[in-house]
């Protein structure tokens, strides 16, 4: 835990944190990757496993580079780093919400979760503006205010901060507290009268950002904090989108970067140069994320954010034909119209950024735009123009919506906690190759329309009732299973208590395998061997060896085996020459692999054998 104590000693900078690992010893509600069920779209063509692997090295990337020990002990900050948007790569709202967003949501797969939010909320806790939301500027030397005049926020970072505590009261328990003040804080100083959402806390309450139209945020602040009419702010600010499409965009649904005249119902582009030196109004490089917020909020919540989604299939389809497909090519300032704007608001050629292909990912998996969706997943695993902090931090957020790892701290948009944990596991038979299991599920509002069946970490079975048969077993071998459900918005509940059974049949016990350690190099590189001994009075004619591994081990060949992984999941399957073991026979298997430098080999647990 060598991050714990750099977070107990860290002072103003002291450097990137460490890569992550996967930890057996953080206790998480929701760990990655949580394969969430979205409620409408598609999802890359990539396979899961994939898509959790290019998450956790974005992670590993982005953690290293911009996530920050600091400004004092017990705090952390994310960086802006290669972008001056604060003097010494400090932090701003916006970059610490981030953080406060990420972090939560890759615990399980971060051994340091918890201890890197809670430094960042202290952060976050010790620079506040008047209105108790955090001061949106800070240096990252003194890692004081660094704008000038009286501290204030900016609502992005606001929303963010106050999703990631929900996040974390969620994930780990005990935040409650936190995100009950924070949001009342929120809705007194971002909150304009009619119920749409102001700039900044200090802001005209005629003024809107559509980057800040996180619908997701405000659903799930509806459903957790009933002490604010959150729904009165959607329905606005839904009002204010719909209204300002329908006149300047109705063809594209494109929103300008700031919006006047929102608390009327006649909403209009900001002048350019408004607020920033960029043409305020049109798209740049604020509203370049309305299509990921908008997509995002679609796919969590389906037919409850119909205006989220006709305004996301609108975007998504006119940059698609902008760009022609190709995700490099979107312009980071567009006009309403939806053809390219190509210079910056100083007149200089701006044609280029990384986030501006992006962001559009979760807007093209919730129009179904299945080729879109694979042209933007694939170009994430590349940086084409170096972007530093701003693009590489929209793309891990928008990773983790793609690859299918986003969930709610609320469920559904009535407001569910996800469903309760299956009740009753019982084992309904067994056979020499199979394990017949049933349960019940308990009585909550939220139903389950599907389950888990899980041996260990493994998923062994996706049933939509509450019975399974878990064929293809060793005949007598012992196997423990456990159960969770999931809900129509993907949330998956507690593990149900455990069933251990035997199957039947097999001289001498049946099929048995042993894997055990035969070399390491002690500087990242082992050899394992899987000892098969076939003990079942009967040919076998297939076989595959499954375990789990540490997050930082990898298997990278076998000699006579295929090898496959889902996340940390490993499985060795015969090859056409390897597949027979005669009765009482032997099989070697041996396996090569790496794990992360400065760090100890882990052996292999959960390891099964299955036999036909």
């Amino acid at each position: 835990m060598a991050l714990a104590l750099i977070a107990a000693t860290a002072t103003a900078g002291t450097g990137p944190a460490a890569a992550a690992s996967r930890s057996p010893f953080e206790t998480v509600n929701h760990p990655f990757p949580a394969h969430v069920t979205y409620a409408t779209g598609v999802l890359p063509s990539a396979s899961q496993a994939a898509r959790d692997t290019a998450v956790e090295r974005q992670y590993d990337s982005w953690k290293a580079t911009y996530l920050v020990a600091g400004c004092a002990a017990g705090q952390y900050y994310v960086s802006t780093k290669g972008d001056d948007d604060a003097p010494n790569n400090g932090p701003v709202s916006e970059s610490q919400g981030y953080g406060m967003n990420i972090v939560p949501l890759m615990a399980g797969y971060d051994v340091n979760a918890k201890a890197e939010f809670d430094g960042l909320w202290n952060l976050v806790s010790t620079h506040r503006d008047g209105h108790g939301m955090m001061q949106w500027q800070l240096d990252g030397k003194t890692c004081k205010y660094a704008d000038s005049g009286t501290p204030d926020s900016a609502t992005d970072g606001d929303l963010d901060i106050g999703y990631g505590l929900l996040l974390a009261d969620k994930q780990w328990g005990g935040y409650s507290a936190a995100a009950t003040d924070w949001l009342a804080k929120f809705y007194a100083a971002d909150v304009a009268p009619d119920g749409h959402l102001k700039a900044e806390d200090d802001g005209d309450d005629n003024v809107t950002r559509p980057s800040d139209h996180m619908y997701d945020h405000l659903r799930a602040f509806a459903a957790y904090d009933k002490a604010h009419d959150w729904n009165k702010v959607i329905t606005r600010t839904e009002a204010v989108d719909t209204a300002f499409s329908a006149k300047y965009s109705p063809a594209t649904g494109l929103l300008s970067d700031f919006v006047l005249g929102a608390d009327t119902g006649s909403p209009s582009p900001a002048p350019a140069k408004y607020r920033e030196n960029q043409p305020d109004n049109i798209v740049g490089y604020n509203s370049i994320r309305v299509p990921w917020h908008l997509g995002t909020d679609a796919l969590l919540n389906g037919s409850a954010a119909a205006v989220e989604l006709s305004l996301a299939t609108k975007e998504s389809a006119c940059l698609k034909a902008q760009s022609g497909g190709v995700p490099t090519k979107v312009y980071p300032h567009t006009n309403l119209d939806c053809t390219p704007h190509p210079t910056d608001g100083s007149g200089h050629s701006d044609t280029q950024a990384e986030e501006a292909g992006d962001a559009i990912g979760p807007a093209a998996m919730a129009a179904g735009d299945q080729a879109w969706t694979d042209a933007i997943w694939n170009e994430l695993a590349t940086n084409p123009f170096g972007d530093p902090y701003y693009g590489e931090t929209i793309k891990m957020l928008v990773y983790i919506v793609m690859a299918g790892d986003y969930w709610s701290p609320t469920g559904p948009p009535g407001g569910g906690t996800g469903p309760a944990a299956p009740a009753a596991l019982s084992v309904t038979g067994t056979t020499n190759s199979s394990i017949g299991l049933s349960w019940t599920e308990q009585d909550n509002t939220d139903p389950a329309v599907s389950y888990k069946v899980y041996e260990g970490s493994a998923v062994v079975a996706t049933p939509t009732g509450t019975t399974a048969t878990i064929s293809g077993l060793a005949g007598g071998t012992s196997h423990t299973y456990t159960v969770t459900a999931v809900d129509a918005a993907g949330l998956e509940s507690p593990h149900s208590g455990p069933v251990t059974a035997t199957t039947g049949g097999g001289t001498g016990g049946g099929a048995t395998v042993t894997v055990t350690k035969t070399a390491d190099t002690g500087t990242g590189t082992y050899t394992d061997q899987a000892v098969i001994t076939n003990n079942s009075g009967a040919d076998v004619h297939g076989w595959n060896v499954q375990f789990d591994l540490s997050g930082r081990m990898t298997v990278t060949s076998a000699a006579n085996a295929v090898v496959t992984s889902s996340a940390h999941h490993w499985t060795l399957t015969n090859t056409a020459a390897d597949a027979t073991i005669a009765a009482g026979g032997t099989l070697v298997v041996t396996f090569e692999g790496t794990y992360t430098k400065g760090k100890q080999y882990v052996a292999p647990t959960n390891v099964t054998l299955r036999t036909t």
